[in-house]
C-alpha cells in the first residue's frame, strides 16, 4: 500500500525500522507482528494508507515480506477466554 505524503509521527518510517529489525533478528522466519489499539492509536496509523477502507475494525500491511496488521481493541479476546475451553485434567 502506499502512504499518502509525510507519514504522521514517522509511523512508516518507524514500522520500516522494525521490520529491518525483525528480519536481521530472524532471516528465515516468516514473521507478523500484531498490534491492538485504541481508536485514537489506529485511526492515526490507518491515516497513513489511502487504500485502507476506513469502516473496517482492521487491516494488514506488508513492509519488506513483514505482515504488520493493525486491529482495533476489542478484537482479541482476553487470555482468560482463550483458556476457558480447554478443559482441565
Amino acid at each position: 500500500m502506499e502512504k499518502t505524503g509525510q507519514s504522521i509521527d514517522g509511523i512508516i518510517e518507524k514500522l520500516a525500522l522494525l521490520s529491518d529489525a525483525s528480519s536481521s533478528l530472524f532471516p528465515d522466519g516468516k514473521m507478523v507482528i500484531v498490534f491492538s489499539l485504541n481508536e485514537t492509536d489506529f485511526k492515526k496509523v490507518q491515516n497513513n494508507f489511502r487504500d485502507v477502507d476506513r469502516g473496517f475494525k482492521q487491516f494488514k500491511i506488508d513492509i519488506s515480506g513483514i505482515e504488520f496488521i493493525f486491529l482495533l481493541d476489542g478484537l482479541l479476546t482476553d487470555e482468560k477466554d482463550m483458556t476457558s475451553d480447554i478443559p482441565s485434567q
